[in-house]
């Protein structure tokens, strides 16, 4: 399964996301397919089932309601594991704007899996601009 996801463009690109390995760029690849397909990021994320509900009640909207969990419910799985990941690395890299994102979400006062689930957003527009520009992940 790996080789045959190496051959993907963007298989290298995202390997080199610090905290994601050839499993779990595999699975992604495997899951998401052509990540460029879409216009923009927030389709990719209403596509993993990311994108928050909208709740809405004469004059009042609600837009910060819990996940859609509208799409690939396989996609959201693994973008968590890798959300997990980069958490417990990101000790070893104090400079991960990840890692940093979720001690961030912690300090609002955020439980452990809100906190992940927005580090899971967060990692999937990463990757769709990283796959967009051609560019790798680098630490300022």
């Amino acid at each position: 399964m790996i080789e045959t996801a190496k051959e993907s463009p963007y298989f290298d690109i995202i390997n080199s996301f610090y905290g994601i390995g050839e499993v779990l760029t595999t699975e992604l690849l495997g899951e998401l397919g052509d990540i460029t397909r879409f216009d923009n990021h927030k389709q990719l994320i209403a596509f993993c089932g990311l994108d928050p509900t909208i709740i809405q009640s004469g004059k009042s909207i609600n837009v910060h309601g819990t996940i859609s969990k509208r799409g690939n419910k396989y996609a959201r799985w693994i973008l968590f594991n890798i959300s997990q990941m980069v958490v417990k690395l990101g000790h070893q890299c104090p400079n991960h704007p990840v890692y940093n994102y979720y001690l961030t979400k912690k300090a609002e006062g955020k439980h452990y899996y809100e906190s992940l689930t927005a580090c899971s957003t967060k990692i999937l527009r990463m990757l769709y601009t990283m796959c967009k520009n051609n560019t790798t992940f680098k630490i300022n």
